[in-house]
């Protein structure tokens, strides 16, 4: 492995660490720390608040991870071989990029579609309201469904790269 090589490499897990950790900590610590100490439209507009000072390093760390990861897939697979496409590795790759797509989907629609509802239907509720209100519930549970769906996609990602570097 060259130096170039090595540094998009590592330019690429700096990337993945940078998206799957933040949304990890988000999920793991701070949403529960929110869940138990703050009422519902208060906690919700502090993850709204912190979601968009996290989206532009989310969306960043998509595109270094997009760039880098072609680049990679090039560094790793002999392209002039008439077997390259019908190894374990090749399926591993194949299914670790459909993981990726499907978690910037995910994403999208995380951010660009559940986020804002949710946002707009809390903005004029006041902050102490100990219970949501009927209307809110189903897009919060919604917006629940996609981020579990995230953490999972994240975690198998993550899988999926451990088993290409160990040749499975």
């Amino acid at each position: 492995m060259d130096i170039f090589s090595l540094f998009i490499l590592w330019i690429h897990v700096i990337a993945a660490v940078v998206w799957v950790g933040g949304n990890l900590i988000l999920a793991m610590v701070i949403v529960p720390h929110f869940r138990q100490n703050l009422p519902p439209v208060q906690r919700i507009k502090l993850l709204v608040q912190i979601g968009k000072r996290f989206e532009p390093i989310v969306w960043g760390c998509i595109g270094i991870l997009f760039f880098t990861g072609i680049v990679n897939i090039f560094f790793a697979i002999d392209l002039t071989s008439a077997t390259a496409l019908s190894n374990a590795f090749m399926r591993t790759l194949l299914i670790k990029i459909l993981l990726f797509f499907l978690l910037v989907i995910l994403t999208a629609l995380h951010s660009m579609i559940f986020a804002p509802r949710l946002a707009a239907a809390i903005e004029e509720l006041d902050p102490t309201l100990e219970e949501l209100p009927p209307e809110v519930k189903p897009l919060r549970s919604q917006m629940s469904v996609v981020s579990s769906l995230m953490g999972v996609v994240s975690l198998l990602i993550l899988l999926a790269a451990v088993a290409l570097r160990m040749g499975i």
